[in-house]
């Protein structure tokens, strides 16, 4: 299949797993970098204008137009993603014996100790969730039990890439690419890097801001 049909399959996507889209990019740029570079820009900025919310499709897409070698920063790029550990650092990171809730509202969370969500983005002050969770931040909030953030490769993202992203979603509002939430309550973001507060985290971004992705926005 041509890398062109494959970054069509993914930006028509309806729904899917954020680093589970993100990686099929990944190998499908690299794949066109080699074939035809001048085309990788533009297919970037298609698929971000289709996945808005996907906070591993602005990092893929960011390095990839920034690196001296596209090819390989896209296969290493699909290889971090489709490696993430972030899952098995937050079970290690959690309070031994702590109660964790991941789904539920004010009955659910009222004994809990922590409260997890896995996030789609994450930036300064904000973070995108589905829809889905925002019952459970709420009663989190509500009964103050700590919210926990399992924010995995690609999702920390810098200042300039959080902004086109809370851009880009509220100009698509109505969509299916995720909801902006404020980051009250959140006690510690868990990534590729263990568990950190949200500070520590943010500085630790891996995420270039290239202007030819932002400009646009």
């Amino acid at each position: 299949m041509h890398p062109i049909e494959r970054l069509r399959y993914v930006a028509r996507a309806g729904w899917g797993a954020p680093d589970v889209l993100a990686a099929e990019a990944a190998w499908a740029l690299a794949d066109l970098a080699d074939r035809e570079p001048q085309a990788v820009l533009p297919a970037c900025r298609r698929l971000l204008d289709r996945h808005p919310g996907c906070g591993p499709m602005w990092w893929v897409a960011a390095r990839i137009v920034t690196a001296g070698d596209p090819v390989a920063e896209g296969e290493r790029c699909a290889d971090a993603l489709e490696c993430d550990l972030t899952e098995a650092l937050l079970d290690a990171a959690l309070p031994p014996g702590a109660r964790i809730v991941r789904r539920g509202g004010v009955s659910d969370v009222a004994s809990a100790d922590v409260v997890v969500v896995q996030v789609d983005a994450f930036g300064p002050g904000a973070m995108v969730v589905d829809a889905d969770v925002l019952g459970l931040i709420e009663a989190a909030r509500a009964v103050e039990v700590p919210l926990w953030l399992e924010a995995g490769v690609g999702r920390i993202l810098p200042p300039r890439v959080w902004d086109a992203v809370a851009r880009k979603l509220e100009a698509a509002a109505g969509s299916r690419s995720g909801v902006v939430v404020d980051i009250a309550g959140v006690e510690r973001v868990v990534g590729p890097n263990g568990a950190q507060s949200p500070r520590v985290a943010l500085a630790g971004s891996d995420c270039p801001e290239p202007p030819e992705l932002l400009a646009r926005w």
